[in-house]
């Protein structure tokens, strides 16, 4: 019989990449009447991660032989039905069989009974392993580690007979990048060491070196980035994050957006929120992908944490509400990270202390990963604990924590020793923690955490000062800088909180400077910002001369003004001016 052309169609749309295409085309010569027809749209549909597109045709999939190509779409469509565990017994099975038994494993084609389906792009290599990984990856999405261990131990079994035997087709390249990098987010995981992790980054660096990354490893450097982000290493995370993003092919779009997913909570968790909202913007899970149902409730969730940093707490609720609904019947790891992060700062931001106990409880049950710093950790849990009242549970909290190595370098452990100094009217070892806790902050500190360390030597400051007196002028400087950090970053409703504290603080403190020289309330970056204001440089150009943005130096003018009881520039160059 002669080859229906809409096969060639579909071959040439498939070497375009152009899955769907490619996949009507091979579908269409089926039912014209071709019998090849539907192994090519089996075999192009599972390369190309859109099994979704053979739903239709289930029962005459079912009708075929045995065979990887009959297997593999089954299994494909069970994920897609919500039956993970299905897919993985069903793919675990059959690679349990003998490869010399396994039709379409790579036989040559002389070796192929005439009952065994052949798989018409057999010389682009094994589907096998493909299909395996692509469950295994499905099972770590789903943060059912031990499941995706054995379905990549499953793969490698296959590659390693593979490679053993002559006459067999090579794997996808991608396919063993994709191995590596599931491998060592198991390894994380599960707490097995490093060896994977290690593999993985030395394969990658001869490439990187060379500028030799493709679209093959993208999955590879999201699974690395991955495992940095869970180690505390978030610059390399966000540099491979968004490496993998950027290399994530067109036909694997769940790779990209759970990359640009990650990266934005990499970037907020760095502080870069700005970059974080500009890269989620328009993320949204693929329709009709079998995919879509892990993908959906990462979109949502990060999009709910975004309303939630800008202080929209109530457009935030059903957003994170609807991905925490779908996370029970699809399971998303990376979304329930999110989801308790937003939980966490909303909880901080409403003073909720209650629900914050309530998220710190549902991250630490057994077999889930928070993505926070041991330090950070507990610094969340006596937070919650200090404002349900719980001292003595605090005291313990904090005689554990200082008694650890590397305490004495923790901002966070600093601060409530102070915090405890302080109730016990320990004033002068107070004032000592806290100016420690201050020192010790850096830009490696997530900026919430920087605020709260902040607000902490604020109270202190305006209540006790450095001899048990209140200094509001040095509270004053620390609660500007947290406010100024929150209102660069776009996290309205916690900037408005300390706004609260900069103005009573300023009325504190102008109630006792009368009659003084009113500029001794500036700071020395706002008297230099006062004295370009007097000069008459718009913002824009105090931006420039300063190194600052704009947004910085509006805020600067708005405390310079509070500062010095005026409401306008103007005002601010006539008191320079009466100075002078």
């Amino acid at each position: 019989m002669r080859r229906h052309p809409l096969l060639d169609e579909a071959r040439t749309a498939w070497r375009r990449r152009e899955t769907e295409t490619a996949v009507r085309a091979a579908l269409a010569a089926h039912a014209a009447g071709d019998p090849d027809g539907l192994a090519l749209a089996c075999s192009i549909g599972l390369r190309g991660y859109r099994a979704d597109l053979l739903a239709a045709h289930r029962n005459e999939v079912t009708a075929l032989p045995d065979s990887v190509l009959r297997e593999g779409v089954l299994a494909m469509l069970q994920i897609g039905d919500g039956d993970l565990d299905g897919a993985v017994t069903r793919m675990v099975a059959l690679a349990e069989v003998p490869l010399a038994e396994v039709p379409l494993a790579g036989l040559p084609l002389a070796e192929v009974n005439e009952t065994d389906v052949v798989d018409p792009l057999e010389g682009e290599g094994m589907l096998l392993p493909l299909l395996l990984s692509y469950v295994a990856t499905g099972c770590v999405g789903s943060a059912s580690w031990v499941t995706a261990g054995r379905c990549l131990e499953a793969a490698r079994a296959v590659v390693t007979a593979a490679s053993a035997a002559e006459g067999r087709v090579a794997v996808p390249e991608h396919v063993t990048f994709d191995l590596l990098g599931l491998d060592a987010v198991v390894e994380q995981h599960t707490g097995a060491g490093d060896a994977a992790r290690r593999a993985l980054t030395e394969t990658l660096a001869p490439l990187r070196i060379r500028n030799s990354l493709s679209p093959a490893h993208a999955l590879a450097l999201v699974s690395l980035g991955s495992v940095e982000h869970l180690s505390g290493r978030l610059g390399e995370a966000a540099l491979n994050l968004a490496r993998g993003a950027r290399l994530a092919p067109a036909w694997r779009p769940g790779v990209r957006l759970h990359a640009e997913v990650e990266l934005a909570f990499v970037r907020v968790r760095q502080g870069r929120w700005r970059e974080a909202a500009e890269a989620v913007r328009a993320t949204t899970p693929p329709t009709g992908s079998i995919e879509h149902d892990w993908l959906e409730p990462q979109a949502l969730a990060v999009h709910g944490l975004f309303l939630a940093l800008r202080g929209d707490m109530d457009a935030s609720r059903p957003v994170l509400d609807r991905a925490a609904l779908l996370c029970r019947d699809t399971p998303s790891f990376l979304a329930q990270i999110v989801i308790t992060h937003a939980r966490i700062m909303m909880a901080i931001s409403l003073s909720d202390w209650p629900a914050l106990r309530r998220a710190l409880e549902d991250a630490a049950e057994p077999g889930y990963r928070h993505p926070y710093r041991v330090d950070e950790w507990r610094m969340l849990n006596l937070l919650a604990s200090w404002h349900l009242g719980r001292v003595d549970e605090v005291r313990r909290g904090v005689a554990l924590w200082t008694a650890q190595p590397g305490a004495d370098q923790s901002a966070y452990a600093w601060a409530f020793v102070s915090i405890l100094a302080e109730h016990d009217e320990r004033y002068a070892e107070a004032t000592n923690a806290v100016d420690r806790a201050l020192a010790l902050l850096t830009l490696d500190h997530d900026p919430l955490g920087r605020a709260w360390v902040r607000v902490v030597a604020g109270i202190h400051y305006s209540l006790f000062g450095a001899h048990g007196r209140p200094d509001p002028r040095r509270a004053l400087v620390v609660y500007e800088d947290a406010s100024a950090e929150l209102q660069e970053l776009g996290a309205g409703g916690l900037a408005r909180r300390y706004d609260e504290a900069v103005a009573a603080t300023t009325t504190e403190m102008q109630r006792g400077s009368r009659g003084g020289d009113p500029t001794a309330r500036l700071t020395e970056q706002q008297r230099k910002v006062a004295d370009a204001v007097g000069q008459g440089y718009t913002s824009g150009e105090i931006a420039g001369l300063l190194h600052l943005s704009k947004r910085t130096v509006d805020y600067h003018v708005a405390n310079i003004m509070r500062r010095l009881g005026v409401s306008s520039r103007r005002e601010i160059a006539r008191v320079l001016g009466g100075r002078r």
